[in-house]
């Protein structure tokens, strides 16, 4: 970028970003080009940056994808666009270098690539992390100019910007093969939180991102085939409630072949096996024979699916889990409200036999949080925008976790946004958030 070409004896020395903060001349580039052949790619995306058409023809590259969105991302300037045109004309480009890893691999290029948005095109490196930030260093899945992003001082501009209105129908419509210039955070999450399995294997970076966990933990809860998937893929230790969420579709889909007396451990068992499907009695009947360690879920599903029969053959202890199951108590409007049934009155009997207050019987916690009736809240409050910042989903629901793991996943002001017309949403902007039918 100094116009000056270091000796680079090894690998190790080569940098991988020489474009930022500066671009050097296309001469100096062109130097480089022909002293380091295997730097010829990181060359050419300089050229996309700083609009070297010529220099770009010279290098004889093969259509690479990330040097046509970074010729994209800078087409305010006329060189950098006649190399997008010379990109796209091709019938096929190629994936060559990798801003995840900030490696280029010209010998095993992948094709056919498109523009997917995992590209850290010149505009992005503004953003900057001043002391003030500290906590968000080295966090970010991008670090191309391997600098975190670090400064002095902050930028107004932050790697979680809203996503563009025009491209909220990227929600709700399919997928082009060369995606926008955007930032598909949101989309990720939004693909993970819906199960929706072609999306997200498309759209997911390396690195999961904040929420993308709990939102996934969600989708598989939703979605057969997302938890089948992700049960075959090879999951971090760190990750094994994803597994425990796949076991609890399954069993709520009456599959009981991936449950042995042994197998899962009693602590990668799920809490939850009711909610969104019911399972079928005589699947409950077998779990409970296989895993004596699960009767407090089977009774809480008992009472989702008045499995009457089943229940009476438990005859569960009362216990503050079972009591809020059964009762189904609003915890808002109506906290005191009755709801009497069969299990409440089962319950209450059996307390006063036992001379035992129910709510001072607790034996899982995990299974509590899932004792709740509105599971996913819904939100009468219309956002300006969708922003894919931390805790941007986990925050929607701070009081329960339903999946019984750190946070969960709630898009429902999201969901109303994409189904708001465009004028609902162009006052939502207007207005940075409105409350619907408020009096």
């Amino acid at each position: 970028m100094s116009n000056t070409i270091p000796n680079m004896e090894s690998d190790d020395n080569k940098p991988y970003c020489i474009w930022y903060p500066d671009v050097a001349s296309e001469e100096t580039y062109r130097q480089l080009a022909k002293r380091y052949p295997d730097m010829r790619y990181v060359v050419g995306r300089a050229c996309a940056v700083a609009g070297y058409a010529g220099l770009y023809d010279e290098l004889g590259l093969l259509p690479e994808i990330s040097i046509a969105e970074e010729a994209r991302d800078n087409s305010s300037n006329e060189g950098s666009t006649t190399i997008f045109n010379t990109i796209m004309r091709q019938p096929v480009c190629y994936a060559i270098l990798d801003d995840y890893s900030r490696s280029s691999h010209p010998d095993g290029p992948t094709s056919p690539a498109f523009m997917n948005g995992d590209t850290a095109v010149r505009s992005s490196l503004d953003v900057r992390l001043g002391l003030d930030k500290y906590q968000d260093w080295g966090k970010h899945y991008f670090n191309i100019a391997e600098d975190y992003n670090i400064d002095e001082t902050s930028s107004e501009k932050t790697n979680n910007e809203e996503l563009a209105p025009e491209h909220i129908a990227l929600f709700y419509t399919p997928l082009l093969s060369h995606l926008p210039t955007t930032n598909k955070d949101a989309l990720i999450l939004m693909a993970a939180y819906e199960g929706n399995i072609e999306r997200y294997v498309r759209l997911r970076r390396p690195k999961m991102l904040h929420d993308e966990h709990a939102a996934v933990l969600r989708g598989i809860y939703h979605n057969t085939t997302f938890a089948k998937w992700w049960y075959l893929q090879e999951i971090d230790p760190s990750n094994r409630s994803i597994r425990t969420a796949a076991l609890a579709r399954f069993i709520m889909v009456n599959d009981l072949s991936h449950v042995t007396p042994s197998s899962p451990s009693k602590h990668q068992v799920p809490a939850m096996i009711w909610w969104p499907l019911i399972p079928e009695e005589e699947t409950l009947k077998e779990l409970v024979r296989r895993r004596p360690d699960m009767k407090l879920q089977v009774a809480m599903a008992c009472i989702a699916g008045d499995y009457r029969a089943l229940w009476e053959d438990l005859a569960p202890p009362p216990c503050s889990e079972l009591w809020d199951q059964a009762r189904q108590a609003q915890s808002r409007s109506w906290p005191n409200s009755p709801n009497r049934n069969y299990y409440v009155d089962y319950l209450e009997q059996h307390a006063k036999e036992l001379r035992c207050d129910i709510v001072d019987l607790r034996t899982n916690s995990e299974c509590e949080d899932a004792a709740v009736r509105n599971k996913e809240p819904t939100t009468t409050w219309l956002d300006s925008g969708i922003y894919a910042h931390d805790f941007a989903l986990m925050d929607s629901n701070p009081d329960e976790d339903v999946y019984s793991t750190t946070g969960q996943a709630n898009a429902a002001s999201w969901e109303l946004l994409i189904c708001s017309s465009e004028e609902m949403r162009r006052r939502a902007r207007e207005e940075n958030g409105l409350r619907l039918y408020d009096d």
